[in-house]
């Protein structure tokens, strides 16, 4: 890591509440950056394919704000949090998670997404937040610790499997499937 860009993941005095932050309120999300303007949407909408890699869906910036936390979750459900990676004052990456249940397992927290900005990657903050979550997860009584990856993402799977993670679609065979729009409304009869 270079010396210009040191991760200060979980040292600094916000970043730590936020991390720790059980259930945020909608006025702490609004101040942590999903709010009118949110930072967050602006790094998301800044994420493009590296060349040769698939174009993907673009992120819609005509939707208005993002959704906080509390009316995304279900009633009585914990909120997703976000972990952030610092470089002097400027956010390089971050982390979103949230808990989900297995009934199987019990309960487990699902990364749903981690992006660092491309000229601060390889010097170690992706693994960082990775695991920064592993402790939320062993904090907060998880069993297991879930991420997905899309085919052609070989470095992240790569990184995934070093630090420990086992690709299921290898392994056991799982599938993942989502129902969007027209689907979805068809299903609820809407």
């Amino acid at each position: 890591m270079s010396s210009g860009s040191s991760s200060r993941l979980g040292t600094h005095p916000g970043l730590l509440s936020l991390s720790l932050c059980r259930n945020p309120i909608p006025a702490a999300l609004r101040a942590d950056g999903f709010g009118e303007n949110p930072f967050f949407h602006c790094l998301v909408a800044e994420i493009l394919p590296a060349p040769g890699e698939p174009q993907g869906k673009n992120i819609p910036t005509s939707r208005g704000p993002l959704q906080s936390a509390s009316e995304v979750a279900p009633p009585g459900a914990q909120s997703p949090a976000l972990l952030f990676s610092l470089s002097g004052s400027c956010m390089v990456g971050y982390g979103l998670y949230y808990f989900i249940y297995s009934t199987w397992t019990g309960r487990n927290i699902y990364l749903e997404d981690i992006y660092v900005k491309p000229e601060y990657r390889g010097q170690g903050i992706g693994s960082k937040i990775i695991k920064k979550v592993a402790e939320v997860a062993l904090d907060k009584g998880c069993s297991q610790f879930r991420l997905a990856v899309l085919d052609w993402n070989k470095k992240a799977m790569d990184l995934y499997k070093a630090l420990g993670a086992r690709d299921l679609t290898e392994a056991e065979g799982w599938h993942s499937f989502r129902f969007e729009g027209e689907a979805m409304r068809e299903l609820a009869g809407k």
